[in-house]
Formats: structure tokens, C-alpha cells, sequence
């Protein structure tokens, strides 16, 4: 298997805050939170953190779905990113929960039974369990829109 290797750059621009950009692409500018001296109103670099997982957790459930024949109306992850500041020299996450809403283009029990098994596959295959193991609890909640 091929060996993937993803970049993203973030440029200081003032204050606490910085400017992201992927393959030279403005994203968006992001500073941490105001209890961390960032200031209010801007994204915080978890969030985005947060985002790119449930990205990442919609991609392979998507992928199996188009393996499994299951076909979709809708599809959206919330991902909770949660992290302990004992000190500014020890931050760690403590739990990641991904919140998967699915809206089948049939809804009947036939396709929620494969629903739910796509999930138990995307579930089992997600990379931060099985980089991180269970060093982090990685939680997953399915719900039918």
C-alpha cells in the first residue's frame, strides 16, 4: 500500500493569530482560544481539527456505502474534540465522538440494516483508533434524519 503524506502550512500573521493554507490555498485564519490569549470571534486550530475528522470519517463511510450499493440522500458528521489543559505544557485530547445523520434515498429496514453495518466497518477502520488505539476513546453515534 502506498504511503500518504498530507501537508498544511500556518503563517503567523499577528497577535495569536495565523493564517492557514493548503498546497498555497488562503483557508482561513485561526487563533486559540481567548482563555489561551487568541481572540474572540475566530475559528480555534481544534475546530478545524474537528472538521477534517468528520471529513475523513464521511469519506470512508462513503466509500463503503458505494461498495455496499447503499445509496444516500445525505450525509453529515459532527465531530466533538475533546481536550484536557492541565497546564500549557500539558494539553491532551480525552475523547473524540463522531455524530453520523444519515438520510437513506430508501428508508425501509432492509437498508438500515446495511446502514448500520457500513457504519460498523467505518467504525472499525477509523484511522485514529487504529493509530491511537485506546490511548483516546474514539466514540461513534448513527441516526436516521
Amino acid at each position: 500500500m502506498p504511503v500518504f503524506t498530507f501537508e498544511g502550512t500556518a503563517k503567523w500573521k499577528s497577535g495569536t493569530e495565523c493564517d492557514l493554507s493548503i498546497k498555497g490555498k488562503h483557508i482561513i485564519t485561526v487563533s486559540p482560544p481567548p482563555e489561551f490569549g487568541g481572540k474572540q470571534g475566530y475559528c480555534v486550530p481544534e475546530e478545524i481539527f474537528a472538521a477534517s475528522l468528520a471529513s475523513c470519517m464521511n469519506t470512508i463511510f462513503l466509500l463503503i456505502a458505494k461498495n455496499s450499493q447503499l445509496n444516500l440522500k445525505n450525509l453529515e458528521t459532527k465531530t466533538t474534540v475533546k481536550m484536557d489543559a492541565e497546564s500549557l505544557e500539558k494539553l491532551i485530547f480525552t475523547h473524540i465522538h463522531f455524530d453520523m445523520k444519515i438520510k437513506l434515498e430508501k428508508d425501509d429496514e432492509w437498508n438500515r440494516k446495511k446502514a448500520n453495518t457500513v457504519f460498523k466497518k467505518t467504525e472499525k477502520i477509523c484511522p485514529l483508533r487504529q493509530s491511537w488505539g485506546e490511548k483516546v476513546p474514539i466514540t461513534f453515534k448513527l441516526t436516521f434524519q
